[in-house]
């Protein structure tokens, strides 16, 4: 039998990781696997060995351990690879899998474009933005970063907005201060910006919303919407589907 597991990083925020329980759910319920269970990296609760526990206890034969993370970065290429590689060592009569992360799927670029949707359509009699902001945490490996680039360049062929810059909270650049006062320099005027992150941990509910109120203050006659962060959505079951199948 066939077990997923959902592998978030997890947060000390409480709640922060609600949204990819929940998607674990909705991905059981919609046949993605008989299994699928949902755990944590660091600070949250359920662990990864608890996941791993339950999908045994079930029956599973199988586990597809899929990352609940965006792009390749260290807790996807060395963390997770390592604690799937020590659980199969300790269980050789189960078959561990590891799928790719999120990257730079089709779904992903549709739910940035819902996020800022919702957004502007809250903020009706507004000019609608002429940008969109992608904002990211960052990494120092290049291969990391290419997968977000790759959403902006799937927005930017969506037609909908004159320009999609990807900017980064850390380790990257631009930075957040630096993409938006490169866009109102060459005459933008209206601008949404999306939180690229999955789990409403620290950045999202704090780091980022000081970024766009220092940036309003620096550029009063700026319309700059902060839209919500990816979150729950049904689109990303889309996304867990084509990955597990990668990984199967």
């Amino acid at each position: 039998m066939r077990a997923i597991v959902l592998l978030g990083h997890g947060s000390l925020r409480a709640g922060s990781g609600a949204a990819m329980i929940r998607l674990a759910a909705r991905a059981r319920e919609a046949g993605l696997a008989p299994i699928v269970e949902a755990g944590f990296l660091n600070y949250s609760r359920p662990s990864f060995a608890d996941a791993l526990a339950r999908c045994v206890a079930k029956g599973a034969e199988q586990v597809i351990v899929q990352p609940y993370f965006l792009v390749p970065g260290k807790f996807v290429r060395i963390d997770i690879q390592r604690l799937v590689n020590i659980s199969q060592a300790t269980q050789p009569g189960l078959r561990l899998l590891l799928a790719p992360p999120f990257g730079d799927h089709p779904a992903l670029a549709q739910l940035v474009l819902k996020r800022a949707a919702e957004v502007e359509g809250a903020a009706a009699g507004s000019p609608a933005p002429a940008a969109l902001l992608v904002m990211a945490h960052g990494s120092p490996n290049p291969r990391s970063n290419a997968p977000i680039e790759g959403i902006a360049r799937r927005i930017e062929a969506s037609g909908r907005y004159a320009a999609v810059v990807v900017c980064y909270m850390d380790l990257n650049q631009p930075s957040i201060p630096q993409a938006i006062d490169a866009l109102v320099a060459h005459g933008i005027q209206g601008i949404v910006a999306v939180p690229y992150f999955l789990q409403f941990g620290g950045h999202v509910a704090e780091d980022l919303p000081a970024a766009i109120d220092e940036a309003r203050l620096r550029h009063p006659a700026l319309t700059l919407l902060l839209a919500g962060h990816l979150a729950y959505d049904p689109l990303l079951l889309s996304v867990i589907a084509d990955r597990v199948q990668e990984a199967a």
